[in-house]
């Protein structure tokens, strides 16, 4: 029995199981591609992603972070200078000629330790002790009000002394208010839409310290801790009927305490026609007004002052901006203004790009601090704001004034090195509310109490 014979192919022609074994082997050299003059080891491309996505806030925004921290330093500088100068003016009458520059030069190297000292340390470590901080700040302000420690000081009754340490508590208040406002608008509860209840603790605690302070007789420091509340509040997204609520009933309980000081009402009525009394609640806008017209352009020289000479009242602390302009005339104080304007949109931009919740409120939050104080103070010296006795800073002298916004300073650089940078995501408006930009995007996730933490 013969079996068929096989078959042959005719030249050229390749059989079925020829292709398919061409084609098996085709497909394992596309998925191993060659690999000649190359490392053994597979490409770590994983790791490089994530770094991508580990970049620091410093990194990212190198322009804002280095401008923010030169301005500082220049505006302390310059803050020096004219504390310098305002303090020569005191040896006219007898006084120690650097009555006022030795202790602000001291005070300088203290908030520059704490400014280096808070931005080489962890923000997220702040949260437990942004309490503690609060709690302090507290029973100094109650210590205040209780004769041996508390006095009195430009119709305020906000100095403490303990021993030879003499302070004024309030300013370290506003610096408390950024911290505690960071920690409870950046828990679970109030990112996750429940921002009344999320910003009650904080709303508590800033009405306590501000009935404080008010208490005191300093109604110019308490407008800037509502100033701070009402802005901490809307970057925390709290919605526009809640916060037009805090910021209503604020505007109605300044006014009846405006109205019902004969004080502070005559501050109200110099400020519209400073010159209705010019010798009394007036004289203070006048002669600030005469400073900055003496000194034109380009001011009548450094150290050449002539309203420090005690024509000027507070010409050291809030009216020290009128001598600047005196001194060094139009350009040295658009000099000044333009580096506040620097800290502002550094501390904008800052805060735009910062992924974590609670670093980004105290990027705002500080930022806020150092620039509505600034608007507040120059606005009153050029007589575009009723006067508030709010110094200027990082320039007017004051020591608790000057540690405490150093520090505000460091917390903001200590956020840029440690805290990640986001992009926005598509969609949503490039001014818009700040705390939204963390609803969206990759990094939406809830937000607990170690929020920024990997």
């Amino acid at each position: 029995m013969t079996g068929a014979a096989p078959t042959r192919a005719r030249p050229g022609v390749r059989s079925p199981l020829e292709q398919k074994g061409e084609s098996l082997v085709g497909r394992k050299r596309e998925s191993r591609p060659d690999r000649r003059g190359e490392s053994p080891f597979p490409r770590e491309s994983a790791p490089q992603t994530r770094d991508a996505a580990e970049v620091r806030l410093s990194q990212d925004s190198k322009l804002a972070y280095h401008g923010l921290w030169i301005s500082v330093l220049l505006l302390l500088v310059i803050g020096l200078c004219m504390v310098l100068s305002v303090s020569v003016a005191e040896g006219v009458s007898g006084r120690d000629k650097l009555v006022y520059f030795r202790p602000q030069a001291f005070a300088a190297l203290g908030g520059l330790v704490a400014l280096l000292v808070l931005s080489r340390l962890d923000y997220r470590r702040l949260r437990g002790l942004s309490l503690l901080f609060a709690g302090a700040v507290l029973m100094l302000l109650l210590l205040v009000h209780i004769p041996p420690f508390g006095r009195s000081e430009g119709g305020a009754s906000s100095w403490l002394r303990i021993g030879p340490v003499s302070m004024q508590p309030s300013e370290f208040a506003k610096l408390a208010l950024v911290m505690t406002g960071a920690h409870f608008l950046s828990l679970r509860r109030s990112r996750s839409h429940e921002t009344v209840s999320g910003a009650l603790p904080f709303g508590l605690l800033a009405a306590g310290m501000c009935a404080l302070v008010l208490l005191e007789g300093d109604l110019g420091t308490a407008l800037i801790m509502v100033g701070l509340v009402l802005g901490l509040l809307w970057v925390g997204g709290v919605g526009f009927r809640q916060w037009a609520a805090v910021a209503g009933t604020t505007l109605v309980a300044a006014s009846i305490m405006i109205f019902t000081s004969k004080e502070r009402t005559s501050r109200i009525l110099a400020f519209l026609d400073p010159w209705h009394d010019p010798t009394g609640a007036g004289y203070q806008i006048i002669q600030s007004l005469v400073a900055l017209g003496r000194g034109g352009w380009l001011g009548v020289g450094p150290g050449e002052s002539v309203q420090k000479f005690q024509y000027l009242p507070k010409a050291h602390t809030d009216m020290i901006f009128s001598i600047l302009g005196e001194e060094f005339g139009l350009l040295g104080t658009g000099v000044v203004i333009v580096l506040f304007l620097v800290i502002a949109l550094a501390s904008w931009r800052l805060a735009r790009r910062c992924v974590d919740p609670m670093g980004k409120y105290l990027i705002a939050g500080c930022g806020m601090l150092v620039t509505l104080q600034a608007v507040v103070n120059i606005g009153g010296v050029i007589g575009a704001l009723p006067l508030t006795g709010v110094p200027l800073p990082f320039i007017s002298y004051g020591r608790s004034s000057l540690l405490a916004m150093l520090a505000a300073v460091g917390l903001i650089l200590g956020v840029a090195r440690h805290a990640r940078a986001g992009g926005l995501a598509p969609g949503i408006s490039r001014y818009g509310n700040v705390a939204r930009l963390d609803s969206w995007g990759r990094h939406r996730r809830a937000c607990g109490a170690r929020s920024g933490a990997r």
